[in-house]
């Protein structure tokens, strides 16, 4: 199969973005919406995780009231905005509304499934070892089963063997991994040192992170296509 050419992907993806920023506003809002209860005790939420890697009694540590729901609907919101993305990009906007919110039970559960694979597979290395390099090279491993969430945002068997050549592999790793990593890194690291609010960096992190769900579907959209060939 054809290379998977990133300078046109990353472009495809931006422009993706600029042609349907109405409809990307609109399935937002549920999700946003269901998410916020946890995003506004996330601050506390990262203190609670300081205390416990500094090896403080976890006994005294006390979550913050309802924190279990609110992650569940956290957990609910990312899981719908993602496959409506997905969908979006795969399917067209015609396939995605504000009033089509995903309530299909099965498919719900087999994205947290992979959700939750995918971070096993890249943390429980680390935690074994204490390399985290290798958390890089398990994931650059794994890199192409992550093509099962759009399989699974367009209600299609998983498939675990895609016959990608290295090339096509390390930069579908690159445009998932380590490119969002390194804008992430860059953008912390210079707002820090101008001295801008922490808001400006997370509105960074919350672009890539819908850039990563264009670029991982236009990824599959021209794996397809060229395995169709």
């Amino acid at each position: 199969m054809n290379t998977l050419p990133i300078n046109k992907i990353i472009l495809a993806s931006f422009a993706f973005a600029l042609t349907h920023w109405k409809k990307i506003f609109e399935i937002s809002i549920v999700p946003i919406a269901v998410s916020l209860p946890f995003l506004l005790i996330l601050p506390q939420m990262f203190q609670i995780m300081e205390t416990v890697f500094q090896g403080n009694e976890i006994t005294d540590i006390v979550l913050p009231e309802g924190t279990m729901l609110y992650l569940l609907l956290f957990l609910y919101g990312y899981v719908s905005l993602s496959i409506n993305m997905y969908r979006l990009v795969i399917l067209g906007p015609d396939s995605v509304s504000i009033t089509t919110p995903i309530f299909n039970i099965s498919q719900i559960a087999r994205f947290v499934g992979l959700t939750l694979i995918v971070g096993f597979a890249t943390t429980v290395p680390v935690m074994l070892t204490g390399i985290g390099f290798l958390q890089l090279i398990v994931y650059f491993l794994i890199i192409p089963i992550t093509l099962n969430f759009i399989n699974i945002a367009v209600q299609q068997p998983s498939k675990y063997k895609w016959n990608l050549n290295f090339v096509s592999q390390a930069n579908l790793f690159l445009l998932q991994a380590i490119i969002p990593a390194l804008i992430g890194m860059i953008t912390t690291v210079l707002f820090n040192f101008i001295g801008l609010p922490e808001g400006f960096s997370w509105t960074i992190k919350v672009i890539v992170f819908y850039w990563s769900l264009v670029n991982l579907a236009l990824c599959y959209q021209l794996i397809q296509a060229n395995a169709s060939e």
